[in-house]
């Protein structure tokens, strides 16, 4: 495989999932420097493309509800609304948490900071920039603390997977 194209590999990776970049980079043999400016690279970029992206997101929501309501057509909307009727009612018979729910609501109580600092490495980037924007937008700095935190961890990450022994594949 071409060199550029173990980068470009990478960076898409580390976009998405970031914890598991610096182990894909090692194994496909990237050198240390190189692995550290894509992933985090790619990391900041895609942080700052779903947060910036999430605010439009969040707002086509307000509008987008009426507008369907008028446009799709009676028999539609009948069936959506008996299917939330019946969703309700097993909701209100059942109240189910899962580990991923609990987790999202220790996440919000903890707050801001477990956000940013679990984002790169548990949560996919995607959500956790979509959390800081939703919850958190109107904090400054939230998002020059979110991109330090990935640049540190991505550091971090590489920097263990290159010197720990016990931690490479």
């Amino acid at each position: 495989m071409p060199y550029y194209l173990k980068i470009i590999s990478v960076f898409l990776l580390a976009t998405v999932k970031f914890f598991y970049a610096p182990l894909y980079a090692y194994l496909i043999e990237l050198n240390l420097t190189d692995s550290i400016i894509t992933i985090v690279s790619g990391g900041v970029i895609s942080f700052l493309f779903f947060y910036y992206i999430s605010y439009f997101v969040i707002v086509s929501t307000k509008y987008v509800k009426p507008v369907a309501g008028k446009i799709v057509p009676r028999p539609l909307i009948k069936r959506y609304n008996d299917w939330l009727e019946k969703r309700e009612n097993k909701r209100q018979n059942k109240r189910l948490f899962t580990r991923r729910n609990r987790f999202m609501v220790r996440l919000r109580m903890v707050g801001m900071w477990a956000i940013i600092f679990t984002t790169p490495v548990v949560i996919s980037i995607p959500v956790g920039a979509f959390l800081l924007r939703k919850y958190y937008e109107h904090r400054h700095g939230v998002v020059w603390l979110a991109v330090v935190a990935i640049i540190v961890e991505g550091i971090l990450l590489c920097w263990l997977i290159w010197n720990v022994p016990d931690l490479r594949p």
